[in-house]
């Protein structure tokens, strides 16, 4: 009867602690995928969940986009940012277009809602994104 409630206990010990990105296999090797930030409505595996979040964040952007006056066509914007452990956007640079294009960039990244942070193993980490925007 003891071995019966200790196998019961570590079988619901590991399917309630299992984490997302975390796996063991039948050779006692340990897994840690590193999980991409989440915006909300998207799920799935780790590659489905960056190409969700990264179409997510360029239809933010491009919805209710201010053009400033006197915006040329074909104009790129690349913006340095993170994700912080917190689930918040944090621009750290931008090049290219004017200082009104930029700012307005900022705005629209600036306003995204919340998402889940990305994380290794459980913990939450900062995530760097380098992404090219063409108006």
């Amino acid at each position: 009867m003891k071995k019966l409630a200790l196998v019961l206990f570590v079988l619901a010990s590991t399917v309630s602690f299992a984490q997302e990105g975390v796996s063991m296999k039948r050779t006692t090797t340990l897994t840690i995928s590193e999980v991409p930030p989440t915006w909300p409505g998207c799920d799935g595996s780790i590659n489905q969940k960056n190409n969700c979040f990264r179409q997510k964040l360029a239809n933010h952007v491009v919805r209710g986009f201010k053009f400033p006056a006197g915006h040329k066509s074909g104009t790129r914007v690349v913006v340095d940012m993170i994700i912080n452990t917190k689930g918040r956007p944090e621009i750290k640079g931008m090049e290219g277009g004017s200082k009104e294009l930029q700012a307005e960039i900022k705005r629209k990244i600036m306003s995204m809602p919340d998402v889940k942070p990305g994380h290794s193993g459980g913990t939450p980490e900062v995530r760097k994104y380098k992404l090219p925007f063409t108006f």
